[in-house]
């Protein structure tokens, strides 16, 4: 079943209109799909429907809603702020984390940030960054898009973090402890990492069972890691630095790796 991306305000009673007119031409001149044909609709913020095409036009077209599809929400909150890499390497990060299922992506500026943003580039490449994250939103079947934020300093963000109650930050920049160690003692009793862990003697074996973390933030440095001031800085606001083990990974790869341990361990998959 094809599915599109709908604003709330197009969504009014049993009826959907569909205006843009990227969308208009996916659907009526390249799946060529004629009234009476059924398609998929969600609104971005977690609400999706199935409907039926009524009406066909130059400017819009309009789709009656069949049925509310109920989806189960993700449990797990996770916010993913990047050290801008080179290149176009932050439009992947955007597409795969929101595969993921990423909640919130802030691309930082750092010390061994090469890129240095100008506004112009922040304003084009915001763009891009949401078109990208809505495409991969349609393709894995989300019902919610990220939220992306603007390019800011690492000084700036970690205000924001401070609530959070497990703030992860792979680093090779300090002595850090293993993913493995710190994640069994935040994962749910019935989470498969603990039973492997409590049968092995493992980090988490002996605690005590406690509701897991519901919000994550991850910090991922850009090429170069993190500096040790900033390590030591984001320690001071709850950040805990940790190891993804003895091979050095690309700052891209390293994001990845640690979202899908996190909703791994802590239940989400």
């Amino acid at each position: 079943m094809h599915r599109f991306f709908v604003p709330p305000d197009r969504i009014r009673g049993s009826t959907i209109t569909v205006d843009d007119p990227q969308q208009l031409h996916h659907i009526q001149g390249v799946l060529r799909l004629r009234v009476g044909d059924q398609l998929v609709c969600f609104d971005g913020q977690g609400l999706e429907y199935l409907g039926t095409i009524t009406r066909k036009g130059r400017a819009e077209l309009l789709v009656r809603i069949d049925r509310q599809i109920l989806r189960t929400q993700e449990g797990l909150t996770l916010w993913l702020a990047q050290g801008l890499p080179k290149a176009d390497r932050f439009d992947w990060v955007v597409q795969k984390a929101t595969e993921l299922g990423v909640t919130r992506l802030s691309p930082l500026i750092t010390h061994h940030t090469i890129v240095r943003p100008t506004k112009k580039f922040c304003e084009a490449k915001f763009l891009r960054w949401q078109r990208i994250a809505l495409e991969a939103a349609k393709q894995s079947g989300r019902t919610t898009i990220p939220t992306i934020d603007p390019p800011q300093s690492f000084e700036t963000l970690l205000p924001l973090i401070d609530q959070v109650p497990l703030i992860l930050m792979p680093t090779l920049a300090v002595t850090a402890v293993p993913l493995s160690e710190v994640l069994p003692a935040c994962a749910p009793a019935a989470s498969p990492v603990l039973a492997f862990a409590r049968k092995h003697g493992g980090a988490g074996a002996g605690r005590k069972t406690q509701a897991p973390p519901k919000h994550v933030a991850i910090l991922i440095g850009p090429e170069g890691d993190f500096s040790r001031e900033e390590v030591a800085l984001a320690e001071t606001h709850g950040a805990r630095p940790t190891s993804l083990g003895p091979l050095t990974l690309r700052s891209e790869t390293a994001a990845l790796v640690t979202l899908a341990i996190v909703r791994y361990t802590l239940g989400s998959v």
